[in-house]
């Protein structure tokens, strides 16, 4: 990771900043550690490499009904934005129009529960 980078700190999901980072030796092993500055707060602090992710989280949904019928909703969420984009996409048949079944019920469900503010919806079929 480079400096400017915006990371999620694993531990508590806030955002900041890397502003450097440096190598350090514990037992004989090379280790790497990032100083990050949080947004808001004036201190830094060093974090390990296994501590920071990514700002935008993924997540891979797969549902699968009667009659081999399967659904795919590819969920990335944004934690600085606090933004989620859903892309879903669909196996046997691959057009989405021609599933049935409480399999889109379920998927329906619950991505009803996320939110009920939609910024755009397209239906991409094949």
């Amino acid at each position: 990771m480079r400096k400017g980078t915006k990371v999620r700190l694993l531990k508590d999901n806030s955002i900041g900043v890397i502003t450097d980072s440096a190598f350090f030796k514990l037992n004989g092993k090379k280790y790497l550690r990032y100083e990050v500055k949080k947004k808001g707060v004036k201190e830094k602090c060093w974090y390990p490499d296994g501590d920071l992710g990514s700002v935008v989280e993924k997540v891979k949904i797969r549902l699968e009904g009667e009659n081999n019928q399967v659904l795919f909703a590819n969920i990335d969420f944004n934690h600085d934005k606090g933004e989620a984009k859903i892309n879903i996409t669909g196996d046997n048949p691959n057009n989405l129009k021609e599933h049935h079944g409480y399999h889109l019920m379920a998927l329906l469900f619950m991505l009803s529960g996320m939110s009920d503010e939609v910024e755009e919806a397209v239906l991409e079929t094949e």
